[in-house]
């Protein structure tokens, strides 16, 4: 037997929205997390790229320095002048007339001899040959004792290249000192 019970129907107390309030509070928060995140993940990507184009382009400079130091290697060195592999230019004020915009890499430097990958432009290099020059001590200044040794002027190279990465925003120059 079925008896019909008739119990109270209770309704729920009036709410005043606090649980939506706060779930949109909640929302919100998160969206800002998200969007920070989102924010960090992209400028660790730009930072990792531009850190991998300039170690391509430092690798290409060096690649440009080895390329220089076989050349001067070689049995017979290349003509000086100054639209070639470089200037005779004496141990002292050396003018650092390579840098731009009084030096065009493009016309002035010649291009290393080597296929790299993943770069924007082969390196150039430069060879500057530095002919040191001893003087004596007849000045009174000291001692006359270089005279004595028959020292021989010493001939050194130095080799300035300049690499570019990926793309041609990042551009390194490295310079060597080379004596054959």
């Amino acid at each position: 037997m079925i008896t019909d019970v008739l119990s109270p129907i209770v309704l729920p107390a009036r709410q005043r929205g606090m649980t939506m309030i706060i779930g949109l509070i909640m929302l919100l928060l998160l969206t800002i997390i998200g969007l920070a995140a989102i924010r960090g993940a992209s400028l660790e990507e730009r930072m990792a790229g531009n850190y991998r184009d300039r170690a391509l382009a430092f690798q290409a400079g060096e690649a440009g320095l080895r390329a220089a130091e076989e050349v001067l290697n070689g049995a017979s060195l290349p003509a000086w002048n100054t639209t070639g592999y470089g200037v005779q230019v004496e141990r002292g004020g050396l003018p650092a007339f390579w840098e731009p915009p009084n030096y065009n890499w493009t016309t002035n430097a010649v291009q290393a001899d080597v296929s790299l990958e993943n770069v924007a432009v082969q390196p150039r290099y430069f060879v500057e040959r530095i002919t040191s020059t001893f003087t004596g001590g007849g000045s009174g200044s000291g001692i006359d004792f270089e005279s004595q040794l028959k020292v021989e002027p010493e001939t050194m190279y130095r080799i300035t290249t300049r690499a570019v990465g990926g793309t041609s925003d990042t551009a390194v120059i490295l310079q060597s000192t080379y004596k054959r």
